[in-house]
């Protein structure tokens, strides 16, 4: 059994455990009422075998009651959570023999079918996916169910259908059933009986071949291309999680039918290179979307460089990819994109001539720190010391005393100094001033650099990496972090319009909350989706299409294309008050013009 597709079946689960039940509330007694109450707040609440005991009980003690088919179904729902999917279908199976004028009845059939799709027994899973199909007059249910359907079909060893079973449906519900499992089954290789299927469908041309039948009727094939198995498994399933919904308001947008088909890279840079290379040769797929990490983004972008395929990278950071081939998009914005913005704030909004830098060696800081230092240095600013550190050190007063002795000179350790109070300092307490410090790190280390700075007296204004955007470090207060601004496309805009469209269609489907990758996920096809709506299906004016986005907002954040198709926009923060708070380029020229002593 494929895993991400069975985690997916069970994402799509959550949606009907959300909608299936009407906030009821019983009219039994007092005490059935209670009982019920804590069975709905255990179940919202996670603790499934608590709330398995009360339903069964509930199911005992009230067999005469009213609302006995709620007790048993929310009884099996609970077994079902359990991953007790053998005594799960027996429930089910129970109600459905019992309670068939029930409302809940189409979905006692989708939790079944799940069931048995998670005991691995696909092809049952599809009939009783068709069965709640056939009798669910619920939008949101239907709309999982055609998902439903399709994945099984895929999946299913053989799966055949009686033609009466297609005419209890409807017209337009039994067509995009017929559809939906048509299109599985040409990609199966099983035309002829996909033409079969259509037939049940009097608008549809069975005749043609699948590409033009799908692109005729408004549909487009996306591969994405990311590890699907092993220790990054979880970073892919929440990109195409994301996609997901993006599919899902396309159709409902645009009128545009976007199939995603995941392909494993295993997180290997050459499997990665060979899957998009073969996408590419495969006129089916009109764009794709991944791989994951900058060395898999980096030999699948090489691989295109004679290819019209456009490819977008979602997550890779590293700079450079695009450059590759001319056909990349990059919608993290590069590593060294985070030093060079921070140059220009120093120099052009601080109007700082002086800085200094304390940087990790980890890979990532040390190339924000040269883009930092190439950038200023170009705009006119002087570099006074960088100064280095490991990851896991935690004592930084050697690298602070260097660069006080770059700016104070070298004095005898034996003298101290009289302030103009007349007080005596040590050489640690003698305060030292410079325009700047930019100071890339991980949130646990800068916590404790910046406390360090401040008792070693060396003053000037802070800039600092995306490791800023950390609570550890927004609870610092004030006086510690003076204001520090710093770049990060990692920040959630959780109060813009398209991010929280987003996650409240995440929540729906998924029953949690959506992190980054989902929304990256999301906003790759949603634009992948917008150049289809203005190019069709040329892969050649699709990347000229999405080439010219600008200013796109999308739940990740803003997206804009630079010269080589990387996304250019970094949004600034400033820390204050226990919190990061974006900094608008009205702000940046009216607020911070000159750095704190």
């Amino acid at each position: 059994m494929h895993s991400l597709r069975m985690r997916i079946v069970v994402g799509l689960l959550i949606l009907a455990a959300a909608t299936s039940i009407y906030a009821q509330n019983t009219g039994d007694s007092p005490e059935a009422r209670a009982m019920y109450a804590d069975g709905k707040r255990m179940m919202k609440q996670g603790d499934f075998f608590g709330a398995a005991k009360i339903f069964e009980q509930l199911s005992g003690r009230f067999a005469n009651s009213e609302y006995l088919d709620l007790y048993v179904f929310h009884r099996a729902k609970a077994k079902y959570y359990l991953g007790e999917y053998g005594d799960a279908i027996s429930s089910f199976k129970y109600f459905a023999a019992h309670f068939e004028n029930s409302p809940e009845l189409p979905f006692v059939y989708f939790y079944m079918g799940n069931a048995y799709y998670l005991k691995g027994e696909v092809d049952r899973a599809v009939l009783y996916y068709f069965q709640s199909y056939g009798i669910s007059r619920d939008r949101r249910l239907n709309q999982i169910l055609i998902s439903s359907i399709g994945e099984a079909v895929k999946h299913a060893s053989s799966v055949r259908f009686a033609d009466g079973e297609f005419e209890s449906i409807e017209g337009d519900r039994r067509c995009l059933l017929a559809e939906t499992i048509a299109r599985v089954l040409y990609e199966k290789n099983d035309s002829a009986y996909a033409r079969e299927i259509l037939s049940h469908c009097d608008q549809t041309d069975n005749t043609r071949d699948v590409p033009d039948y799908k692109r005729s009727r408004g549909e487009f094939s996306v591969a994405i291309a990311l590890p699907f198995s092993g220790e990054l498994q979880k970073y892919a399933d929440e990109i195409y999680n994301g996609a997901v919904i993006a599919a899902e308001q396309i159709r409902a947008e645009y009128g545009i039918v976007i199939e995603i088909t995941a392909m494993d890279t295993k997180a290997e840079p050459i499997d990665a290179a060979s899957l998009i290379a073969g996408i590419a040769s495969d006129k089916t797929y009109v764009a794709a979307i991944g791989p994951l990490t900058s060395e898999e983004a980096a030999v699948a972008a090489a691989s295109l460089i004679c290819s019209d395929l456009p490819l977008l990278i979602p997550a890779a950071t590293q700079a450079g990819l695009t450059r590759l081939s001319e056909t990349s998009f990059q919608l993290s914005p590069n590593i060294e994109l985070e030093g060079a913005i921070m140059a220009e704030y120093a120099a052009v909004y601080l109007q700082a001539d002086s800085a200094a830098i304390i940087t990790s060696t980890a890979a990532e800081h040390l190339k924000m720190s040269r883009a930092f230092i190439k950038r200023f240095e170009k705009l006119g600013g002087t570099i006074v010391a960088v100064e280095y550190y490991r990851p896991r050190d935690k004592d930084f007063g050697p690298q602070i005393a260097d660069i006080k002795t770059e700016l104070l000179g070298e004095f005898p350790d034996s003298i101290y100094y009289i302030n103009p109070g007349g007080d005596t300092l040590d050489l640690d307490d003698i305060p030292a001033h410079l325009d700047c410090l930019y100071l890339p790190g991980k949130a646990s280390q800068i916590k404790l650099l910046v406390a360090q700075i401040g008792f070693y007296n060396l003053n000037a204004a802070y800039l600092g990496s995306d490791g800023w955007g950390d609570e550890m470090v927004f609870r610092l207060g004030d006086n510690v972090t003076k204001k520090a601004v710093f770049p990060s496309p990692f920040l959630e805009r959780e109060n813009s319009e398209a991010n929280l469209k987003f996650s409240a269609a995440y929540d729906i489907r998924y029953g949690k909350r959506p992190e980054r990758l989902a929304a990256l996920g999301y906003d790759a096809l949603k634009i992948l989706g917008l150049a289809i709506k203005r190019s069709g299906n040329n892969r050649k004016k699709l990347v000229e299409s999405l080439s010219n986005l600008r200013d796109f907002q999308g739940a990740s954040g803003k997206i804009s294309f630079g010269e080589f198709r990387e996304n250019i926009e970094m949004p600034l923060y400033r820390i204050e008050n226990g919190r990061a708070i974006l900094i608008s380029e009205e702000q940046r020229t009216a607020e911070l013009v000159e750095p704190e002593n």
